[in-house]
């Protein structure tokens, strides 16, 4: 799992992750890799990409609530 290029690790401490260049991960989102099953919560914002087996994670689309008529 990359962040930034970066691999991801429970210990947070190696890195602040803001001196990459690349889009924006946003706080509360869910991003997805479909082909391996993978599905995460952002709970830090940083940039990015999100990366799974150098694939790129994709930002998870929200359900459509029903409607309340």
């Amino acid at each position: 799992m990359l962040c930034a290029g970066t691999a991801m690790s429970e210990d947070a401490a190696g890195t602040d992750g803001a001196a990459a260049d690349g889009p924006a991960i946003l706080v509360g989102k869910r991003y997805v890799d479909e082909a391996a099953g993978v599905e995460l919560l952002c709970v830090k914002a940083g940039a990015g990409p999100l990366e799974y087996a150098g694939r790129e994670l994709t930002l998870k689309s929200a359900k459509p609530l029903p409607s309340s008529d």
